[in-house]
């Protein structure tokens, strides 16, 4: 259970702030066929955060940007916490012009979260890898394993490349389509080292269409990993409200 308050304002031209509080309640419980480290983290914890950041956003329009760029750097940090952390999020997007219908694309995803006075992150706050960051796997079934369970990573990164494909469909069908080619890795964990696998760089390539429907943008990804982790689950086809190029 969580709920809060955040602002946003434009400081300066193209200068964004944020700030908020939150209020989060969790109520942790393991199944007995849990490991002993996941049955340690069984409880329930309050936290109350201060959420911050700042962003630039260069970009000549949010939705399919032809060019500019976007830079924004997050933080959560603990005013109250019964198993604080600390929490850092940094997204970096570039976007560039090749000819008249060939719109190129780079994102970077970095993301790391800590225990404070010597806690361990909890289970529900580890890092994950977002889904359109690491097409063609399923989300959560990503990184570092404890027994049959997917516990997340105490570090996120995540390099995409995309580029349009031109004039494969009418203009009047609002549909675009594109390739991608994803990296990303998920590693770290704090309360037993012996679970972590940061040397397995995941990797996909795939095609990802977008089309503006009445009820607003739709994506189909078609995917192929190309490297993954032995407990990975991978997924050739997804569907989405929303696009991600």
């Amino acid at each position: 259970m969580s709920t809060g308050i955040n602002t946003a304002f434009e400081q300066y031209k193209d200068v964004h702030l944020n700030a908020g509080i939150a209020i989060n309640h969790d109520d942790m419980q393991v199944q007995d066929t849990a490991s002993a480290s996941l049955k340690k983290q069984a409880g329930t914890f309050t936290d109350i955060s201060l959420d911050y950041g700042i962003g630039i956003d260069k970009r000549d329009k949010v939705y399919m940007p032809t060019s500019g760029y976007v830079s924004s750097f997050t933080q959560t940090i603990p005013l109250y916490a019964d198993s604080p952390y600390l929490r850092n999020n940094y997204r970096f997007s570039k976007y560039n012009a090749f000819g008249e219908d060939v719109i190129g694309s780079f994102k970077l995803f970095l993301s790391s979260i800590n225990g404070l006075q010597g806690e361990d992150v909890r289970l529900s706050k580890r890092a994950r890898i977002p889904r359109n960051r690491i097409r063609g796997f399923k989300p959560g079934k990503i990184g570092p394993k404890d027994g049959t369970d997917y516990i997340g990573g105490n570090y996120v990164a995540a390099v995409n490349f995309e580029t349009s494909l031109p004039n494969l469909l009418p203009e009047n069908s609002k549909t675009d389509v594109g390739l991608f080619l994803d990296l990303a890795n998920i590693w770290g964990v704090d309360y037993s080292s012996s679970l972590d696998d940061s040397n397995t760089i995941r990797s996909s390539v795939g095609v990802a269409t977008s089309w503006l429907s009445p009820i607003g943008p739709l994506s189909f990804i078609l995917a192929q990993d190309i490297a993954k982790a032995d407990t990975d689950q991978t997924q050739s086809f997804t569907f989405n409200l929303g696009t991600s190029f």
